[in-house]
Formats: structure tokens, sequence, C-alpha cells
């Protein structure tokens, strides 16, 4: 504050003109208040309360030296303001509406002057973080102190996990960025025979090729700023735990949507035509024989909670429902029930035959940018994934569509 500035809000406060001893001493008073408002952060008010003590009460009650700290706060405040983010322009467009605005300024020290204020826009480039404000919305003033604060905290619910159980996975240290392996690509040419004595032999011959699956990385990113831990402290907690979760189930819905493309889709068995009033049930059974006409012995059917719940009913010819046993509900099969399939359609598959390898899920704290001076971080989460899916081992699985297979599956009543 300039000693100018001063001088002229205690004229403005006094009834009557200065004499020549009061604004000599006013003037040193304000020489004294200029120096101290020069000085930064701790000096400043260091300077602000020894001027302070040194001087007398006013009239009303109110004192000089309430005055002088009450203005040390705001220029601090405007400090702390204008250091965060303020650009050059920006600063530039502050001083042009103060100046702006002055006399209104110079007029606000008098006490009968009315409220005043200035309104000034800074544009800040947008950060993609959690604050206080926007980590916890929805929050009102309650007067009534009959009140429980809850701490449970209820989330969003999303399908559960499904890949350590349903295939083959195996968590390792390293999750390798190629994996190869030899697959044979034809059932041989000549197969061996009975033979006799001083005959040629049948001449058996196979052929193989590598095969290759490529490690894949499932990752996101959370930014927040050092008041979120401090304030809600378990909260934070929490969010970690679901975004470790989030990662985790983007990369279950990466592997489920690579197996539904790998497996083949029902074509026909000899169930086709034989049933009278096909059902979900029905649709199981035969993409279980399609997998078995084919040498496997499938052990898993994933499929939608809307189909699942009509797996387990039978109907007679009347329309009856008919409750099917726990043992021998879905075909035998472990199921899986997930939102992650669509409804109408059934992967039926033998888990042995594919095969997964992950990592841990890789925690990572660090800052970019201008987020160490504002007291912001970023919090990077990632799992490696590598997914074995052998081509010569495809109709180990199969895929059905639901009403497609039921029309297969009927029987025509004559």
């Amino acid at each position: 504050m300039k000693k100018d500035l001063f001088m002229q809000i205690v004229r403005g406060q006094a009834k009557q003109a200065l004499t020549p001893e009061e604004e000599g001493m006013f003037t040193a008073m304000g020489l004294a208040v200029e120096q101290a408002f020069t000085e930064n952060g701790v000096e400043r008010q260091k300077a602000i309360d020894k001027l302070a003590n040194q001087l007398g009460s006013m009239e009303e009650g109110q004192t000089v030296a309430g005055i002088i700290r009450g203005l040390a706060e705001k220029v601090d405040q405007l400090e702390t303001r204008a250091s965060r983010g303020f650009s050059d322009k920006d600063k530039k467009s502050l001083r042009a509406v103060l100046e702006a605005n002055k006399d209104v300024i110079r007029n606000s020290r008098r006490k009968d002057a009315p409220a005043w204020e200035v309104e000034f826009t800074a544009r800040r480039a947008a950060s993609a973080l959690m604050t206080t404000s926007t980590l916890l919305t929805g929050a009102v003033a309650i007067n009534n102190p009959n009140l429980l604060d809850d701490m449970d905290i209820t989330f969003i619910q999303y399908p559960k996990n499904f890949i350590l159980d349903a295939i083959t996975s195996r968590q390792v240290s390293k999750v390798p960025a190629t994996r190869r392996w030899k697959e044979q690509i034809t059932a041989g040419v000549g197969v061996p025979a009975e033979t006799n004595e001083g005959v040629e032999k049948p001449l058996v011959d196979y052929k193989f090729e590598y095969k290759y699956a490529y490690r894949v990385k499932y990752a996101g990113r959370i930014e927040m700023t050092e008041e979120d831990e401090i304030d809600m402290e378990q909260l934070s907690i929490e969010i970690l735990n679901m975004f470790e979760r989030d990662v985790i189930k983007v990369w279950q819905d990466g592997v489920l949507t690579a197996i539904t493309a790998y497996a083949p889709a029902y074509t026909s068995t000899a169930l086709d035509g034989t049933i009278i009033k096909p059902t979900v049930y029905s649709v199981i059974g035969a993409g279980k024989l399609h997998a078995q006409v084919n040498n496997y012995e499938p052990d898993v059917v994933i499929l939608n909670p809307s189909d699942a719940a009509e797996a387990i009913y039978l109907q007679d010819n009347n329309g009856s429902q008919q409750f099917i046993p726990e043992s021998l509900q879905f075909g035998g099969l472990a199921p899986f029930v997930t939102n992650k399939i669509a409804a109408g359609t059934i992967l039926v598959g033998t888990k042995a035959m594919i095969d997964e390898q992950h990592g841990n899920f890789i925690i990572r704290r660090g800052t970019y940018g201008t987020q160490f001076i504002e007291n912001e971080f970023t919090i990077v989460g990632e799992v490696f994934s590598n997914l074995k899916l052998p081509t010569a081992s495809q109709y180990s699985w199969c895929k059905l569509t639901i009403a497609d297979v039921k029309a297969a599956l009927l029987k025509e009543v004559q």
C-alpha cells in the first residue's frame, strides 16, 4: 500500500481537517505501512505486527491496527489467487480493472460508503482431476443436530470378474511381450494301418507352424489434489480401490471380447430338429454337443443374467414350468453370469484350451506439467496380459445365438 493512498484513507475517516502535527504523524505512519507492505510472506507479517502494536484505538472500538491487519490479509489473498495459474495477460487485465475502479476503491474506505465489488475473470486450462469441491457433491447445510453420518460408501455396481475361473489363467512376475508355440495345421497325410509282412507301410506326414500371442496393456489414470487426501482420506482410499477394480474390469472385458471373437458359431448337431419346445437349456445342450463332436469336453458356459434365469426352467407341452435340479442346471457346465455378454448370446467352452498370463496390478504416482506447484498429482494404474488362443483348438468353444439355435432344434409337429 502506497503512502499517498494511506493518507487518503486517513483524511476520508477524519471528521475535520488534520492539523500540521496530525499530518506529520499520519505521514510517518503511512511511510511505515508502505515499507511493511513491500515485504513478502512472513517478513511482511512481522512488520505489520510490529507496526500494529504501536498504534492506539480509534473511536467506536475500531483500531488502526485492525484496519492494517485487515488490509494485509486482503493483500495475501490477492497474491495467493494471482499466483495460481494467472498468465501475464490475466495480470494485465486485472490491473486494468483495478485502475478503472480506483475512485470506487478509494471512496469505499469512508464509513458511509456503499458496498462494492469488482468482477474479473481469469481463463485457465481445465485439468482432469478431482478436487474437494467436485469429488463429493450434493452437500447441503443441515441445522438439525440429530444427524447420523453413515460412513459406508455406496458404489455403482459392475459385473463380477470371471477370468481366473472361466479359463486357464495364472499370474506371473513378468508378462512376456510375445508367446510362441507350435501348432498342427493339418490332420497329416496318410494314416497308420494294418499291414502284412513284406508290404510297404503307409507314409504318415505331419505339418506344424508357429503361432503367436502378444502382450496387451490395460491402463488408466486419475488426477487428484492433495487436499482430497487431507479432507477425505477414507473416500480417497476407496477411490483407489475403485480405480483398481475398474482397470481390472477393462482387462476382463478385453479377454471376454477376444474369446467371443475366437469361438466359432454353432452350425449343426444331431439335436437339430428333435426338440418340440426348445429352451435356453436345450441351446446349452446343443453347444455342449457341438464341442463334443469335435473331440472336446466343454466345462464352462458364459451367459447373460436374463438367459441364465430362463436356463433353469423347462416347460411341458401345456406350458407348465418344471424346475431343473441344481446338479443338472446348465447342462452340468460351470456357469459364469455377466452383463458383459449380450442377452441372446451364449458361449460354451473348454477352459483348459485357452491360456492367459497376467502380472500384478501396477500403480504409480507422479506429477507432470505444473501439478507439483499446484499440489496435484496423477495416479497411473495398469495390468499386463497375454492371451493364448490356439487356432487348432478353436472348436473347443462354441458361440450360440439363442434364437437361431432354437429354430434349428425345433421339431416340426406333423
